[in-house]
């Protein structure tokens, strides 16, 4: 009996690795795994499926076999530096402190959420960044998920931002240059820029601000109350003299 439920399990591992196309997914199939101490078959596989989404074809398939059957998801990498990044950012609009992002939370952030991957060049950009730099700090081919919150912890985004150079707004181009000098943590680690109308008044302050910095003063102006507009004039004088490596 135990033999017969240990084929029928695997054969349905080979049917759920069939049924979402995991044999091409680079982070393999599922698995049915035997545990003597819990005494239990556990189907485990990375990223691919939600759990909800294997346990329900589960039920239709075999029903009887997937009695007391244990299931267990992973996260690659990628996908947990993908959870840390939106965490991370998200995090930008609660209230109180920044909140220190954990493994744990980066799995219950993508608990729900079949095959994550990025959605936009940004998010991948960030995602190689971070774990790259682990690879690159431990000299090997593998990044764990404490490091690689530990890593966007102590350092914050900004940092990763500039390294993958992903393409900056006016208003972050600005906040990246602003941030320090006016107390604003949030851009280094949560990517928060900062008011749109402190920046333009900060360029304005600053006699040394540079053409990109003017060009991205003037790109703000139309989103700003009708009173700023005055301030055109003076920022467009001054990229005219400005020279383009200033």
């Amino acid at each position: 009996m135990a033999s017969d439920r240990a084929k029928r399990l695997r054969r349905l591992a080979r049917t759920l690795t069939e049924r979402f196309a995991l044999a091409a997914h680079r982070h393999g199939v599922v698995e049915a795994e035997w545990s003597g101490s819990a005494r239990a078959w556990t189907f485990v596989w990375t990223d691919g499926p939600t759990v909800g989404q294997v346990r329900a074809v589960c039920r239709e398939a075999e029903p009887e076999v997937s009695e007391g059957l244990r299931y267990v998801r992973s996260l690659s990498e990628d996908a947990v530096a993908l959870g840390a990044v939106r965490l991370t950012i998200s995090s930008a609009d609660g209230p109180g402190r920044r909140p220190l992002v954990r493994p744990a939370d980066v799995a219950e952030l993508l608990r729900d959420e079949p095959f994550p991957v990025p959605r936009t060049e940004r998010e991948r950009a960030l995602v190689y960044a971070l774990v790259y730099e682990v690879h690159d700090a431990h000299h090997r081919n593998r990044a764990d998920a404490e490091e690689i919150c530990e890593l966007v912890n102590r350092y914050g985004l900004a940092t990763f931002l500039r390294r993958c150079g992903a393409e900056l707004s006016p208003v972050e181009i600005l906040t990246a240059h602003y941030a320090a000098s006016h107390a604003h943590p949030t851009w280094r680690y949560q990517l928060a820029p900062m008011d749109a109308a402190v920046l333009l008044r900060a360029v304005r302050e600053d006699p040394r601000a540079s053409a990109e910095l003017l060009d991205a003063a003037l790109a703000l102006l139309p989103g700003l109350p009708a009173e700023c507009a005055a301030a055109g004039d003076e920022l467009r004088a001054r990229r005219d003299r400005a020279s383009p490596t200033a």
